[in-house]
């Protein structure tokens, strides 16, 4: 027997909501993310946890919460696992939980009031939060603030980063036919832009749910580790499709978003001359992409933050010989010009790489002069005068040392 959905003041009391969290080895942190959804302000009337094979304490957690239904389903992987979830599912709308992810106490609140509010909308999206440690996590202070959200207008990047942020009604998802599962590595990509088919999204303007970034531990960072190439290939195999068919149910679209994949080309080279270890297809492929960027209406900041999103496993490899080796390439691949991949390349000012892995690098392979040069223009020179300023502000600051400065300038 369904719940109503019902309200007393602003807080809803209960909701048809079912709350679907795959689980893997999650005993690290499946207590904290069951306590996040028992802890709503709106509770859920199903809370249902899917086990995919956990070798470690992860189910005898689970089993110590009676609240929450635990199913197993070993070996299927986590968007099986999901649809698995689903279709053990009775509730009118549906959110799928990844094991650490963690919620704000008005995260279904909130969504479920959008959904409320807008019946014709097919899902509700919370804005994007990121945490590594959950004594370091803090949310914003959480309104209700509905904005139009199309995945579409970003298309081929989606802008949501994990399921945990999306509460979806049950009958737009069996209208694509429930949660993709038949493709592995991109299910999430279809199922967004296939909902966005169907009917709009709403988004709220405040975060109330927080992505764990990335851990060892995470299948999409073996994925990136292992497999970058292919895991993005397939992204962008899955991306044409839906582009395809997207021009059926909109004609007027048809040319336009075969055209916007074309910006995938590239980008898929630059992953593959990473794994390749080949600065040429690199310096090959960053031209290319800057091209494509300068003619294309593609969000530079969506491109970098992809490319960047595949690269970070390496980047923050425990090994530093893959470290070293990611900046090498990039360095070596450069091209002379860069004007919008500049974050994405080592050497420079905007770029994401901490100043004491460029040094690391370099005094390992010390005989690159320009390399040196450009470490200390784009670095060591701004840190320097970073310095000099705090220091003058400070009121420990030397007066003579405040008095040079002014006469210098």
């Amino acid at each position: 027997m369904r719940v109503p959905f019902t309200t007393t003041g602003s807080v809803a009391t209960a909701a048809d909501i079912a709350v679907v969290i795959p689980l893997f080895n999650g005993a690290a942190w499946i207590r904290q993310t069951l306590q996040s959804v028992l802890a709503q302000t709106l509770p859920a009337r199903e809370i249902i946890v899917v086990d995919d094979g956990s070798s470690d304490d992860s189910i005898a957690i689970v089993r110590s919460f009676p609240q929450v239904a635990l199913f197993r389903h070993p070996g299927k992987g986590t968007h099986q696992t999901r649809q698995f979830g689903f279709a053990r599912s009775t509730a009118a709308s549906v959110i799928f939980l990844d094991q650490d992810d963690l919620w704000h106490p008005r995260h279904l609140e909130l969504l479920s009031t959008l959904l409320r509010d807008d019946p014709a909308a097919s899902a509700a999206v919370s804005r994007t939060l990121t945490y590594e440690d959950e004594l370091q996590l803090h949310f914003p202070l959480p309104v209700l603030g509905p904005e139009r959200f199309d995945p579409w207008d970003s298309f081929p990047f989606h802008r949501i980063d994990t399921p945990s942020f999306v509460l979806i009604r049950r009958a737009a998802l069996e209208a694509i036919g429930g949660w993709p599962a038949r493709n592995a590595w991109s299910s999430d990509v279809q199922a967004w832009f296939q909902l966005a088919s169907i009917a709009p999204m709403v988004r709220n303007a405040s975060a109330t749910a927080a992505y764990r970034v990335q851990h060892q531990e995470a299948t999409s960072t073996r994925w990136r580790l292992e497999r970058a190439h292919d895991y993005f290939l397939n992204i962008r195999t899955s991306c044409e499709a839906l582009a395809c068919e997207r021009g059926l149910s909109h004609p007027q679209e048809a040319d336009l978003r075969l055209q916007q994949c074309r910006i995938l080309i590239p980008m898929a080279q630059v992953i593959q001359a990473l794994e390749g270890v080949d600065p040429a297809l690199m310096r090959s492929a960053l031209m290319q992409l800057e091209a494509e960027l300068s003619r294309s209406a593609a969000p530079t900041d969506l491109v970098i933050g992809t490319l960047g999103w595949y690269l970070r496993p390496t980047l923050t490899s425990s090994d530093v010989r893959q470290r070293r080796r990611l900046v090498r390439m990039l360095h070596r691949g450069r091209p002379d010009t860069i004007r919008h991949l500049g974050p994405l390349v080592p050497f420079h000012r905007q770029s994401a790489y901490p100043t004491s892995l460029l040094l690391d690098y370099l005094l390992t392979e010390p005989w690159q002069p320009r390399a040196w040069w450009q470490l200390m223009r784009l670095r060591g020179i701004p840190m320097a005068l970073d310095r000099i300023r705090r220091l003058m502000r400070s009121p420990a600051g030397s007066p003579w040392l405040r008095r040079g400065c002014r006469t210098r300038t």
